[in-house]
């Protein structure tokens, strides 16, 4: 990565598969990065031309550096944008979780004729919470977990932000999870996470996206705004998107990956 500047950018990205029809474009979460969907890649590009981005923030924390000033999630939207149009995909399946589900969202209320379906797993939309208050408590919270983060981040830094998202077990330890040491390797990407939190939009915008077949997915064991989000969501397009509940809470779809492969496949084929 070159550096951010006011030219839009490009994701990283990898293609896998070869299959005809409408790509399935996987975004990432905001720490674990493109990584975390390298298994489902493997399996969906069975059928599939599958295509995994990298955010920019966590190209930048790959280099030990943040994206800098000017950088927001409607970057990331933009730059997904922008290495779209460059790969001529036309219309996609477009799945994002957590930190990509909110870029995700972005770029489907910004550019919907280029969705053919929105998968979105506990997306950070937090501005979707606005008004009612245990949600803008709990953005409250994040935010000043974000003021009071070290520069470079700290491990225990790291392990604030693990625990208030729920990526580790209640009581558990977060340096004994096998991701730990991903995490800690990209623990820079923290210091430009609050551009989530800060990203604004009009519920009503929302509406736009009636029509679109959406797969909404939550944990069983999650809890905040992280199901609640979703759940308003599906409220303020109408209800009409298909929800899915898998064990675990927000890695749910990691824990239960065939039965979330299962029921994104069963979606797609549906959606034709």
């Amino acid at each position: 990565m070159a550096g951010w500047s006011s030219d839009i950018p490009r994701l990283p990205y990898e293609i896998r598969g070869s299959a005809v029809g409408p790509p399935i474009v996987l975004v990432p979460g905001g720490l674990s990065g493109w990584d975390s969907w390298k298994p489902h890649a493997e399996i969906l590009s069975q059928r599939h031309k599958v295509i995994r981005v990298q955010l920019l923030n966590m190209a930048f924390a790959e280099e030990g550096r943040t994206p800098g000033p000017g950088y927001s999630l409607r970057s990331e939207s933009d730059a997904l944008k922008n290495t779209l149009d460059s790969l001529w995909l036309g219309k996609i399946d477009l799945v994002g979780w957590s930190h990509g589900g909110a870029v995700s969202l972005d770029f489907a209320l910004n550019h919907t004729d280029m969705v053919r379906t929105l998968t979105l797993i506990e997306p950070a939309a937090y501005w979707v919470g606005s008004g009612h208050k245990a949600y803008d408590d709990e953005k409250k919270t994040f935010a000043e977990l974000f003021k009071s983060f070290h520069d470079p981040p700290t491990e225990e830094d790291l392990i604030g932000f693990v625990k208030l998202n729920h990526l580790a077990p209640p009581g558990k330890d977060p340096r004994e999870l096998p991701k730990w040491p991903v995490w800690n390797s990209l623990k820079t990407s923290l210091l430009s996470l609050h551009t989530v939190i800060e990203h604004t939009d009009d519920i009503a915008r929302l509406r736009k996206l009636r029509e679109m077949p959406m797969l909404l997915v939550k944990g069983k064991d999650s809890v905040g705004f992280n199901p609640g989000g979703t759940d308003l969501i599906s409220e303020y397009t109408g209800g009409k998107a298909h929800m899915l509940v898998l064990p675990d809470s927000h890695v749910c779809h990691i824990v239960a990956m065939d039965q979330f492969i299962g029921a994104l496949e069963k979606f797609l084929d549906r959606s034709v």
